[in-house]
Order: structure tokens, then sequence, then C-alpha cells
């Protein structure tokens, strides 16, 4: 069954790969899986492309680094149609 969270990761939190100008990520769903957890992420600027990986990743600062609230990122496009 999926789940949230799963200890500091929780659905929404952002990622930024651990390389300079690495893309920011997106948590979009928590699988329990056997033997390690993973979770579903997205990349903030091309929602198009959901990828699979363990959790334990995410929590590896040699790989992931987590987004500050404050410093969250936006799709390029939400949708919406506005006037220029």
């Amino acid at each position: 069954m999926a789940q949230n969270s799963l200890g500091p990761v929780a659905v929404g939190d952002q990622f930024k790969l651990a390389t300079p100008n690495g893309p920011v990520f997106e948590v979009v769903k928590i699988r329990q899986m056997a033997p390690v957890d993973h979770a579903l992420i997205t990349k903030v600027r091309d929602t198009k492309s959901p990828t699979l990986i363990a959790v334990t990743t995410l929590l590896n600062r040699d790989f992931y680094l987590p987004v500050a609230p404050e410093n969250r990122q936006m799709p390029d496009n939400d949708g919406i149609l506005r006037g220029i």
C-alpha cells in the first residue's frame, strides 16, 4: 500500500541533483516495495516523465539535496492560459 511519507521523505518534497545546475525533482508517490521502498519522482520542469527510484537514494546526500520550502520551484507551464 502506498504511503504519503517515509521518515524525512514525503510526497511533494523536492530534491536537487547534487551536481552544479542539476535538475530539481518532486516526489509524486511513495510505494512500499521489498526490500526497499521506492518513490515516484518527476522533474519539476518536465512532468511528463516520472521515474521510480529507491527512497534511500533520495536520502543519500551524495546524489540528492533537499530543496528548502522557500526555494521550491514551480513548473514552467502550470496549464493556465494567461494573457501577455
